[in-house]
């Protein structure tokens, strides 16, 4: 019997963490789902009844290496080594730079893109063992043409497009692939915050009229996953057509 391989995905109480998740969970993955908040958790329960037997909920601050230690030590101890890591942890403290603190600033870089640092310093190990791995880690449009009172949001997403390059060089030999997904503007709670006239301005400039779904993103992710075996190093842009 093929013993199913494991993912852990950050940040995915809710929205294309969520969603990516899920879709794991229905092909058959064993998923350790993460967030640092127990806000979500008796929503995500009911969502995950079907799935008991194959995901779990671990909450844990990615954005510290104690907090990445105990999130995969409990995946290990439930599911075994992790094979597919999707970096999905994110946060916005949106301000102008010039009055922007430093906790801003630094909170937002810290979750953002020191948890990936983090995370795949934590996966890569069992990846290595295993002779095979997959990495998605999940940027932003905002990365690559920034945005207004984002320039902390911008830097850490601009920052992950950056990495995943680099650390797809250096792991390829081992068989593991590294890529980022920049979506574009999702129907999610954080895109929900940009006020109605700003999101109707923006949904106008998108080629296919509409703002995505968290699955557009979850779909892309499982593709990478089962299907990008040839594909390392990449961006792909799930944005409606916006660049």
């Amino acid at each position: 019997m093929v013993v199913p391989r494991t993912a852990v995905v950050t940040g995915s109480s809710r929205g294309i963490g969520k969603a990516i998740a899920l879709e794991l969970l229905g092909r058959g993955y064993r998923v350790v789902l993460n967030s640092d908040s127990d806000r979500d958790h008796e929503s995500l329960e009911k969502d995950l009844t079907r799935f008991s037997a194959s995901a779990t909920y671990v909450r844990a601050n990615v954005s510290s290496p104690e907090g990445v230690d105990s999130l995969f030590a409990q995946a290990r101890d439930r599911f075994g080594p992790v094979h597919v890591l999707v970096n999905n942890a994110g946060i916005t403290r949106d301000r102008t730079l010039m009055k922007m603190s430093w906790e801003q600033w630094n909170e937002v870089l810290q979750v953002d893109l020191s948890s990936v640092f983090l995370c795949c310093r934590r996966a890569i190990p069992d990846m290595v063992e295993a002779k095979w791995g997959r990495i998605v880690n999940i940027a932003s449009i905002v990365g690559q043409l920034g945005a207004f009172g984002q320039s902390n949001y911008a830097a850490a997403k601009a920052g992950i497009i950056a990495m995943t390059r680099s650390l797809a060089m250096e792991v390829a030999r081992h068989d593991i692939t590294v890529n980022a997904i920049c979506p574009g503007y999702i129907a999610t709670a954080m895109v929900a915050q940009i006020p109605a006239d700003v999101l109707s301005g923006i949904t106008e400039r998108i080629p296919l009229k509409r703002l995505g779904a968290p699955e557009d993103i979850a779909r892309t992710a499982a593709f990478l996953v089962e299907d990008g075996s040839y594909i390392t190093g990449t961006t792909i842009n799930v944005n409606g057509g916006l660049l």
